[in-house]
């Protein structure tokens, strides 16, 4: 065992993938303090009411029960990061239309901003 503790989890995007992916772990990690950020503030708003910006059978459910207490959702991505013991980058990546790389490299865009 090394003896590191992964306290607070930070995800960019509060999209398709990262939203769920991070409710289902706040729902299994009771412990750990996962934060979602997005600089998209409707999206973010959607996720802090019980009309979810995406539908997924049973994730608004998982939702209500840990937002607030141990899943949050912000515009922060500053901060979030700061914060983070580990973050996870869930943004979307498409293909390269144009440059080097174009048609095979993925477009980093989202990521570099």
């Amino acid at each position: 065992q090394l003896g590191i503790r992964l306290n607070k989890i930070c995800c960019i995007g509060a999209g398709y993938v990262g939203g769920p992916t991070m409710a289902t772990i706040a729902l299994k990690c009771p412990h750990i303090q996962v934060h979602i950020v997005d600089l998209n503030e409707a999206r973010i708003a959607a996720w802090n009411t019980d009309n979810l910006p995406i539908y997924e059978p049973g994730l608004l459910e998982i939702v209500k029960q840990c937002r607030g207490k141990n899943l949050f959702f912000s515009t922060d991505v500053k901060k979030g990061i700061e914060e983070a013991d580990i973050i996870f980058a869930s943004v979307n990546t498409p293909t390269k239309v144009a440059g080097v790389g174009a048609g095979r490299a993925a477009d980093l865009r989202f990521i570099e901003s």
